[in-house]
């Protein structure tokens, strides 16, 4: 049996109706098709016991023939509502299941008015499936992650006080999309400095700033390999660092290591997330430190598990997980250091390896 049919035999034992669909359009689902089927394109994927079919028009026949291969492929340009629902009909299916996070109002009223069936709403389950990952795509997620290590190393030495945060992103971004084996970007990337540090998700080409001396200057960035991607954060200093810069640094790099110490099978995402957190508060910055600890990371930036306050998961090995903790001041800037992690048997896995161990000047 092929990676991708045992993918949809074991969906398929999760489900009590006849068939699963979901599409990906204008980049709506695109992991859940590459996950069934290794299919990168735009189309519609209906999965049931006895078959798996992809849906998708000429401009990605040939394409889907040749990424997924294990599985029947028919060129149906109405494959976004009528052409879908002839195949319904034709295989017999009453019930359908769909992923309600996946799927739009829109295309489920159009799609209950072209089907007599029943459409069955479950929140995400392909998701489960992914949480853990296969020796394969744990080889992509390393590379994935020193593709972002090697480029950041390279960058490093060109940083020069007056360069604006568009510059350095821009340079950043050759040096990954030029390594060979980088796919893409994992998402826009954040290069922040002074108080723009403090914003979690800042874009640096909005209104890019220039660099000056005593300022912190954080990126948060990832490379893609086949799909899979890493998410690195690391925060360094323009010069010598204030001794604020100094301090706040110290206490997220002591909860960034004391929550990678913790993780490990069993554990759950709260559990993990308390390690962090109460450090940070007895260091005197609770009120500073408001996201998550971490997300799981794979063929999405963010899938689960979770570690937060409100995390429902608990490690299992095979997983894969940011841990992040940061303290974010309004007007100074922020530190957040984020590293990739691999839930081992015996505890987890650094796949990040760029030092962290000193608040690095450059400049």
């Amino acid at each position: 049996m092929s990676i991708a049919a045992d993918r949809c035999a074991r969906l398929m034992q999760g489900l009590d109706q006849d068939a699963f669909v979901a599409y990906n359009w204008e980049y709506s689902d695109k992991a859940t098709l590459r996950y069934l089927t290794g299919f990168t394109g735009e189309g519609a994927l209906v999965v049931s016991e006895d078959a798996t079919i992809l849906l998708t028009d000429s401009r990605y026949t040939e394409q889907a023939k040749s990424e997924a291969a294990s599985v029947e492929v028919r060129e149906i340009p109405l494959w976004t509502g009528k052409g879908l629902v002839e195949v319904f009909v034709e295989k017999g299916y009453k019930s359908i299941a769909f992923a309600s996070r996946r799927c739009t109002v829109s295309w489920l009223d159009a799609m209950r008015k072209l089907f007599e069936g029943d459409f069955v709403a479950h929140k995400e389950p392909v998701l489960p499936l992914r949480r853990v990952k296969s020796s394969d795509e744990l080889e992509r997620l390393r590379r994935a992650a020193k593709i972002a290590d090697d480029a950041f190393e390279k960058l490093l030495p060109q940083i020069k006080i007056g360069m604006t945060e568009a510059e350095i992103a821009l340079q950043l971004e050759w040096l990954i999309r030029t390594t060979p084996g980088a796919e893409h970007l994992s998402f826009d990337m954040n290069v922040s400095t002074g108080p723009n540090a403090a914003l979690n998700h800042y874009s640096p080409f909005h209104d890019p700033q220039p660099i000056q001396a005593g300022q912190l200057l954080l990126f948060d960035f990832g490379a893609r390999v086949e799909g899979y991607n890493s998410d690195i954060t690391r925060t360094i200093s323009v010069g010598a660092p204030t001794d604020q810069a100094a301090e706040i640094y110290d206490l997220v790099l002591r909860a960034n290591c004391a929550a990678i110490e913790a993780a490990a099978a069993g554990k759950t995402g709260v559990e993990i997330d308390a390690v962090a957190r109460d450090l940070i508060a007895a260091g005197g910055h609770g009120e500073r430190f408001g996201h998550g600890l971490g997300h799981g990371i794979g063929l999405e930036v963010h899938e689960a598990p979770s570690l937060s306050p409100r995390s429902e998961d608990t490690l299992e090995p095979g997983m894969v997980v940011t841990i992040e903790p940061g303290v974010y001041i309004p007007g100074f800037g922020g530190v957040r250091i984020e590293d990739d992690v691999v839930i081992t048997e015996s505890g987890c896995e650094v796949i990040t390896a760029f030092p962290k161990d000193r608040l690095i000047e450059v400049g």
